[in-house]
């Protein structure tokens, strides 16, 4: 299947349209002897009363090429994929460019609500940047639209049963042929911004994003991340307090590993989430994709 519009809308709606296509195919299987270990202990989940301000999401917003516009347009292809690599299984929306050669690799992460069409869009959208984006699905197929599904998402799926296929996911991006294996990074919004800092104190990354996700103050957990960070916070965030952001920032730099901090002014929790017509704040959400776009091509593609 391809991918091939330049009108915003019209990508988005063609690859909407195609999940119910991919829902039905049974997707890549594979059985590749592949180790998938978790390398520190699960930290657990919080409770994260709040967490996703706003309300629940609005899934007949137009289209999010409108907000998040690229650089490149470039031709993408997208599947589904069903795999187990060495007793893990992995499960996700894969999608890529159709142009051959060697492009950096990113596991992307849902929020709270699951692997829902609003992510499976964005990582056309990234894609189409000259990325192989893997969305990766940690609840299961589970996509909740209410806050009290959101919560049993988290009850249900603890962190020492995501991290393993957060790894799984990487490992998968880095054996695929047009994958420059050592060229991977993590990004995630809110609880998956959480999960994209576990995965980037737990795998050998070459970046990280994180979307006002949780992080930590610890400094023997933050010794494990060297890549390179990105944090997009709002500075209106209830569920994330400034001065931990700023702790974890500071920690970092006196470390030695490269971080940039932004904290929007007038935003809260999911600002950058069209779909959450509540929290959304477009004039941020932009500057923080543009923003992330910038930071991705830097660590990812200038060698």
């Amino acid at each position: 299947m391809k991918i091939n519009k330049t009108n915003g809308n019209l990508i988005v709606m063609f690859l909407i349209t195609a999940l119910v296509f991919f829902s039905g195919c049974a997707g890549e299987k594979g059985n590749t002897p592949l180790e998938i270990t978790v390398s520190t202990p699960a930290v657990p989940v919080s409770t994260l009363t709040g967490h996703e301000q706003g309300g629940e999401p609005n899934m007949s917003f137009p289209g999010l090429a409108d907000v998040f516009k690229g650089q490149t347009g470039m031709e993408v292809s997208a599947a589904s994929i069903d795999v187990n690599l060495k007793g893990v299984n992995l499960s996700g929306f894969l999608v890529q460019p159709v142009a051959k050669g060697k492009y950096p690799g990113i596991v992307m992460i849902h929020e709270w609500w699951g692997l829902n069409d609003q992510v499976k869009s964005m990582a056309a959208i990234t894609a189409r940047e000259g990325y192989v984006v893997l969305a990766v699905d940690l609840f299961k197929g589970n996509v909740a639209t209410t806050i009290e599904g959101a919560q049993a998402n988290l009850r249900e799926n603890p962190n020492n049963e995501t991290i393993p296929r957060l790894k799984a996911a990487a490992t998968y991006l880095r054996n695929m042929t047009n994958v420059d294996s050592e060229s991977i990074a993590s990004l995630g919004w809110c609880y998956g911004g959480g999960q994209s800092f576990q995965l980037g104190i737990n795998e050998h990354l070459k970046a990280t994003v994180i979307y006002y996700g949780q992080v930590s103050k610890d400094k023997a957990e933050l010794a494990r991340m060297n890549q390179p960070v990105l944090g997009i916070f709002g500075a209106e965030d209830t569920s994330i307090p400034i001065k931990d952001i700023r702790e974890f920032e500071r920690i970092l730099k006196e470390q030695g590993t490269g971080v940039d901090i932004y904290i929007y002014e007038g935003a809260g929790h999911a600002f950058s989430n069209p779909t959450n017509t509540q929290a959304f704040r477009k004039e941020q959400a932009v500057d923080a994709w543009n923003k992330t776009l910038a930071f991705l091509t830097h660590n990812l593609k200038n060698k």
